[in-house]
């Protein structure tokens, strides 16, 4: 199966149609935790608020950076995490598994995650400077 990553804006409306319905406010949190820290509801348990916008994973050395440090701040993913959401995170990934397989959000996490690491990598490739080659001096 092929899959074919979300754009940008894709993403950004799909949190806000989850996030307008209210019974689904809970789901978008998760959402969004996915799609600007790109990690699966699994890895996500357990995590801590780390700082600008990092999170801390259990068993990693460093902390998490969103690679759009933006959708943090406009998901309000700190100051929106539900209460307790370590105690019903299983239950919280099966309402959006099952929200996603019912097409009720168009976006699949498959798909999130394919997305989150495309930018990962064209973002890391843009900051790095890449290093030119210096003309050989006295080589004919």
């Amino acid at each position: 199966m092929t899959h074919t990553p979300p754009n940008d804006q894709t993403i950004v409306d799909e949190y806000f149609k989850l996030r307008t319905n209210r019974k689904r406010s809970r789901l978008a949190w998760l959402f969004g935790m996915i799609a600007t820290y790109g990690l699966t509801p699994d890895a996500l348990e357990g995590f801590s608020w780390g700082p600008e916008a990092s999170i801390y994973i259990q068993g990693k050395r460093r902390p998490v950076s969103p690679v759009h440090p933006q959708w943090a701040i406009i998901f309000r993913l700190k100051e929106e995490q539900p209460r307790n959401w370590q105690d019903c995170l299983q239950s919280l990934s099966e309402q959006l598994y099952c929200a996603m397989a019912y097409q009720k959000v168009g976006v699949n996490i498959t798909d999130l995650l394919l997305s989150h690491q495309m930018r990962k990598r064209l973002y890391r490739s843009v900051k790095r400077p890449r290093k030119v080659l210096q003309p050989l001096v006295g080589v004919s």
